[in-house]
């Protein structure tokens, strides 16, 4: 099969342009990564209480206390207090993260992620792109 100059020609049009947009998204990517790391959620429980930080990942950064849990011996209750206090930190910080990565990545995807389930966010990640190589 012989290859016109004119059909060469445009294929490295096409090469080029390619290669533009995968410059452009690996920046995007290295700023998406600082900006996602950025994320810093904090919540504080209705009694005002209990205050949690959590990251981008959900992870407790910080819990502060306040004195006056002291004065009640109910151990339970402030587990409780703490544990549903982190959850809503770490929703919120999942939901920013998902509007930060939007334009990249769909929110099913960052659902899998999230839950664990890998292999669906890699599936869904890769359909996307379909210029990856399974």
């Amino acid at each position: 099969m012989r290859v016109s100059e004119e059909m060469l020609e445009s294929m490295r049009a096409q090469a080029r342009q390619l290669d533009d947009r995968l410059s452009q998204m690996s920046g995007a990517l290295g700023d998406l990564q600082e900006r996602v790391q950025a994320v810093e959620v904090t919540a504080e429980s209705r009694d005002g209480l209990v205050r949690a930080t959590v990251g981008s990942d959900g992870r407790l950064r910080d819990l502060v206390l306040d004195a006056r849990i002291y004065h009640s011996a109910d151990s339970a209750r402030l587990a409780r207090t703490i544990v549903e206090t982190t959850d809503v930190a770490a929703r919120e910080a999942r939901e920013r993260v998902k509007e930060i990565c939007a334009p990249y990545v769909d929110a099913e995807t960052l659902d899998d992620y999230a839950s664990g389930d890998f292999d669906a966010a890699m599936r869904r990640f890769r359909q996307r792109m379909p210029f990856l190589a399974e």
